[in-house]
């Protein structure tokens, strides 16, 4: 007979309680959801941080490039290595050829 007064308390005690329980268990679940997205936006920040310095190695090297190309490019360069390496001369005047459209 005390075993069916206390299986009674227990579920009376149950109805009284369960929004105090479901909003206990909401609570828990809210800051577990929490902890989730604040891992993630770790995650996230720290990967965006990477591409960050990503791009600015990309930026230092294109920069680096850009140099070289301008100094590759260099008129007196380009004719110095003409003259000296391709044995190139500058025409005269009766080696000039003009080319015209009809």
């Amino acid at each position: 007979m005390s075993n069916i007064n206390l299986h009674w308390l227990i579920v009376r005690d149950w109805h009284q309680q369960k929004w105090l329980v479901l909003l206990l268990l909401a609570c828990i679940a809210s800051a577990l959801v929490v902890v989730h997205f604040a891992h993630l936006n770790r995650q996230l920040t720290i990967a965006q941080d990477a591409l960050y310095q990503q791009r600015d190695q990309l930026d230092i090297e294109w920069r680096n490039l850009v140099l070289e190309q301008r100094a590759l490019s260099e008129h007196s360069r380009v004719e110095d290595i003409a003259r000296n390496r391709l044995n190139m001369v500058r025409p005269s005047g009766e080696q000039d050829i003009a080319v015209t459209v009809p």
